[in-house]
């Protein structure tokens, strides 16, 4: 964690202070509940000193109802976190057949709200597990349902093909649901999330009014992030990366010596090149001080990618259309210059004319039949 927190604060410089401001935190990763209470206030303690944040932002933290303790909740508060995000994922035995998986009961009464004093609190589900019925998946809905969270989300389980998950069930040895089945437990999902007065906003998310997630949102429409710590991901500036995921080199990366840190800290930063500055090998700013590894960035970032313009129109839709607001034709000119019809014009009017598409006030959206169908859909885009 201290580490984490040297990268915070040597990030800084890519973060145009004072023209950007930090909209949302996600702690994640893991399981950050199971790291001492200390460290999660120490870091949050520099992310806000660092970097300028919205006065209402919103601060979440992954935990496991088993080992968020009331000390550690309290702790969070104090340190500004305003949302919980637990990972549930059922409440039926099927978990059992999960090594490390939580079971219901116990893991209930850690999320009731009157014990934890947030007013956001999110749960995550899934579905298509092995050994899941919609009869069991139901009686996860319905124990959920009496938690009362603001937000769910609910995702399918994907096998991907050569994973011994999938050689197992199609051999018959172990138990996945049929395509029948996850057809019923997604008519589920929708009447018990209506049940619990939410409505989807995006393929796999589910919100009381108000409550939506600012951290998912903004993914989903293309808002820069920057990630830290072992191989978290970031978008911004028009480029992609991933830090390592190599644990003894992110430890040994020399960000600060210790007199920079102690003047980073008393409001000191060593000096910065803009991006119109670092020479044309470069992709990242590079700081500018003679203590510091000047090849700190080739090591920290790896599967650095520079979008080209097409790719970002593909992500446009790629990720807009997960939403169920769609996609804005004034949000593309802007961004863009140019009138998105001139560029999927034909595949914009054949999802419309095969009724996946719904076309209304500039806008683009899937229809429910579309929606159910994204993953295949989307790929229409890709140019």
């Amino acid at each position: 964690m201290a580490k984490l927190r040297e990268e915070l604060e040597w990030q800084v410089r890519i973060f145009k202070r004072g023209s950007m401001r930090v909209l949302s935190l996600f702690i994640g990763g893991g399981t950050p509940s199971a790291v001492p209470y200390e460290e999660i206030e120490k870091t949050m303690e520099v992310i806000q000193s660092c970097y300028p944040i919205y006065s209402d932002w919103e601060a979440s933290i992954e935990c496991n109802p088993e080992s968020a303790s009331k000390e550690a909740l309290e702790a969070y508060q104090r340190s500004g976190i305003n949302r919980l995000s637990f990972g549930l994922q059922s409440t039926q035995e099927e978990l059992r057949f999960w090594e490390g998986s939580i079971s219901f009961p116990p893991s209930l009464p850690p999320i009731r709200k009157p014990k934890l004093g947030f007013k956001n609190i999110s749960i995550d589900l899934m579905n298509g597990i092995p050994l899941q019925t919609p009869e069991s998946y139901r009686k996860t809905l319905k124990n959920i349902s009496l938690l009362k969270p603001e937000h769910l989300s609910i995702y399918n389980l994907i096998i991907e093909k050569g994973n011994p998950l999938l050689c197992s069930g199609q051999e018959g040895k172990l138990p996945l649901p049929s395509e029948e089945e996850l057809l019923e437990m997604d008519a589920l999902t929708k009447e018990w999330t209506k049940k619990m007065g939410m409505s989807p906003y995006e393929v796999s998310n589910y919100a009381k009014e108000g409550f939506f997630s600012v951290h998912n949102y903004g993914y989903w429409s293309n808002v820069p992030y920057l990630g830290f710590g072992i191989h978290a991901s970031s978008y911004f500036q028009h480029k992609r990366w991933k830090n390592t995921n190599k644990l003894p080199l992110y430890l040994s990366l020399p960000f600060f010596e210790k007199e920079d840190s102690s003047s980073i800290k008393s409001g000191q930063r060593p000096v910065e090149k803009s991006l119109d500055e670092t020479s044309s090998s470069s992709h990242l700013p590079i700081l500018q001080n003679e203590k510091s590894c000047p090849s700190i960035e080739e090591q920290l970032c790896e599967d650095l990618q520079v979008l080209t313009k097409e790719e970002e129109m593909e992500e446009f839709f790629y990720l807009g259309l997960r939403r169920t607001s769609g996609v804005s034709e004034i949000d593309f000119v802007k961004r863009f210059s140019v009138d998105m019809h001139k560029i999927f014009g034909a595949v914009l009017e054949k999802l419309c004319r095969e009724g996946y598409l719904l076309h209304d006030n500039a806008h683009y959206r899937f229809t429910e039949v579309g929606m159910n169908l994204s993953n295949v859909l989307l790929a229409e885009f890709l140019l």
